[in-house]
């Protein structure tokens, strides 16, 4: 599954070399574009609903909140994004919860200071940082107790304190198949436990069972740990940092020096070389010193309080400046 920020080249490219992958749109940069075409920040939360909600109700309910607050938001949205790259409930592949690339974004913040140094210097530096990181992670659920990483264990067990004991459950195929009743939505589910499948899509969107799934568990006297998708074992996650990453020398098993002495070319060698070489390419670096962060867009700056000029002359805080100031001042005063 890939996750971009919807760049016209990134659509393209994902298409033609990942055919019949899922391409999902990361949240942050949808709302971004939604809300350079309509200045109205009540707008933003449904939108995040309408991406976040796991049936069709809350979906349309979502929907007919923006339309009531302006009618040709929810069109411009259709339009402009299909709801299989950015609504959970009609995206076809799986996202655990991901609807933005911040995932991306925090390796990035991580790379910073690497970023600005040499190549072979860069390279150094991030082979450093993973040994570390490796070596921190492979540890860190040493005492954890249970199947799952301490992170999984609390999300299920918040799910199971809040949601799990409001519902009642009637098996249609004991031990595989129920129908869940919920007072609070008066509605009904079935759920799947051989297929990891609740008509609620949570279970199936998240990995976690839901609340519907996690009451049956319990009834059948069984750990909801089990029902949990594998990827949030500890165990898979030692499998992730288990390679050892291996210094330059001893990744150099032949015994062969890592930096191989100049060549000496004659001269008539050189020439006729000299056609088939690949030179640098010829650049000049811009002055200044190079930027490290990220180039702003104004939707970042929505919820920032702007700076409140206040004029020298008159002493107003009317966002002009001395230079502007065309206030009558009392010259007694």
């Amino acid at each position: 599954m890939f996750l971009s920020d919807r760049q016209k080249g990134l659509l393209k490219a994902v298409e033609d070399v990942f055919p019949g992958c899922t391409h999902g749109y990361c949240l942050k940069h949808l709302e971004a574009n939604f809300h350079k075409e309509f200045k109205d920040k009540n707008l933003l939360p449904f939108l995040w609903q309408a991406a976040s909600a796991t049936n069709q109700p809350a979906f349309d309910k979502a929907l007919e909140d923006m339309t009531s607050i302006n009618p040709k938001a929810v069109p411009w949205l259709l339009q402009h994004a299909k709801t299989e790259h950015w609504a959970e409930i009609y995206f076809p592949g799986r996202r655990y919860g991901h609807l933005t690339s911040n995932i991306a974004e925090s390796l990035n913040s991580w790379l910073l200071e690497a970023r600005g140094k040499p190549i072979l210097a860069m390279f150094e530096q991030i082979r450093h940082q993973l040994m570390g990181w490796f070596t921190t992670r492979r540890t860190l659920e040493d005492k954890t107790l249970g199947l799952l990483v301490a992170k999984s264990a609390d999300h299920l067990q918040r799910v199971t304190n809040n949601r799990a004991r409001r519902y009642r459950s009637v098996p249609s195929i004991l031990g595989v198949l129920y129908e869940v009743q919920s007072m609070e939505t008066r509605r009904n589910y079935v759920v799947n436990l051989a297929q990891h499948s609740c008509t609620c899509s949570i279970w199936q969107s998240s990995g976690y069972p839901c609340g519907h799934a996690i009451s049956i568990i319990l009834d059948q006297k069984q750990d909801p740990q089990r029902y949990v998708e594998s990827i949030f074992t500890i165990a898979a996650y030692k499998n992730t940092y288990e390679q050892a990453i291996i210094p330059l020398d001893l990744a150099n098993v032949n015994g062969d020096a890592i930096h191989s002495p100049p060549t000496v070319v004659s001269d008539e060698e050189d020439s006729e070389s000299e056609d088939d070489s690949v030179l640098p390419p010829s650049t000049h670096r811009a002055p200044g010193r190079p930027p490290k962060r990220r180039i702003r867009s104004g939707h970042d700056e929505v919820n920032r309080p702007k700076r409140q000029f206040i004029c020298s002359r008159c002493g107003e805080n009317s966002g002009h400046s001395r230079k502007t100031c065309r206030k009558p001042i009392n010259a007694a005063a």
